[in-house]
């Protein structure tokens, strides 16, 4: 039972039309297994199936855990519903994140993570290996398998290497700026912002499972579909930060513009071609200059990584 007056935890869960998945989500919130009380928030974002019935079932079974808001008109494009809303509702220290297609599988999980946060006031995020199950090619792998224990906001900048199920952090929901709502992709901006105010702990456990499927958001979309949306969101990222944060996304930024630019070229596909060499801002001299050096780069690193392999 969840004492109302003094949760450490605010575990947030956004959903739709997770009628398949949302059972085994809401399972790993409620086996937590802690010597703190904490708090599940749901947002049920006006499903067309049964996620509405089922979050609803496990909100009349535990009343004392679980809040929820159900939308009787989809919110998706209105707003951030995570940030607007759950954080908004959320009285935890921290906030633990999980989309109701993923789910946890270690009923100790949320004790580890505030554990450490609890004794490393320096820390600002704590996150962990979670297994990927691709429910298409009914494959799994595991995540971060060559990550550092510890990192920080220049280490992230560099790509996003946290999973969201996997996330605990620090509740500064009073502190989102107004450019954040302006990015297309949510997760990212968010882990940034927050390993400002800290370090950022990785753990080996694998406690979590992220899960491809044909009705995520993200996982099965065409590469012109993310690439936008990215491109757009590091526009937006690289001018938020202190200097050299700013410079470290500027260049993923450049790095990814050459990545897409290289997989449009494959497909033959020239409108987005195009579309990555107008927004490099080069002449076409400085785009050749640099698009060698970016392919020869790659001959580099592969040939690091091999020579490593045969010394082994």
């Amino acid at each position: 039972m969840a004492d109302k007056e003094n949760i450490l935890v605010s575990i947030c869960c956004t959903t739709y039309n997770h009628e398949n998945y949302i059972r085994q989500c809401l399972d790993g919130f409620v086996m937590q297994k802690t010597n703190f009380s904490f708090e599940i928030l749901v947002h049920e974002d006006a499903s067309t199936d049964n996620t509405s019935k089922i979050v609803k079932e496990y909100e009349t079974h535990y009343p004392d855990l679980f809040r929820c808001v159900y939308q009787t008109e989809n919110q998706f494009l209105k707003q951030n519903t995570l940030v607007n809303i759950l954080f908004r509702m959320a009285r935890g220290k921290y906030i633990a994140m999980c989309e109701g297609d993923d789910y946890w599988t270690d009923p100790l999980k949320l004790q580890k993570q505030v554990d450490f946060l609890e004794a490393n006031q320096d820390f600002a995020i704590c996150f962990h290996k979670v297994e990927i199950l691709n429910t298409l090619s009914n494959k799994t792998i595991i995540s971060n398998k060559i990550q550092k224990s510890i990192t920080t906001v220049k280490d992230l900048a560099l790509g996003n290497y946290i999973y969201t199920a996997s996330n605990v952090h620090r509740n500064r929901q009073k502190e989102i700026p107004k450019w954040f709502f302006e990015c297309p992709v949510g997760d990212y901006p968010l882990h940034l912002l927050n390993a400002q105010y800290g370090k950022i702990k990785f753990m080996e456990d694998i406690m979590a499972v992220y899960r491809i499927h044909n009705q995520g958001i993200w996982g099965t979309k065409n590469y012109q579909f993310l690439f936008v949306k990215w491109d757009k969101m590091l526009e937006i990222l690289s001018k938020e930060f202190e200097p050299q944060v700013n410079t470290i996304l500027y260049k993923q930024k450049k790095k990814y513009l050459f990545s897409f630019l290289e997989k449009s070229l494959i497909r033959f596909d020239f409108k987005m071609t195009k579309y990555a060499y107008l927004r490099l801002h080069l002449s076409f001299v400085r785009f050749i200059l640099n698009f060698m050096a970016y392919e020869l780069n790659k001959f580099v690193i592969l040939f690091k990584m091999l020579d490593t392999y045969l010394k082994r």
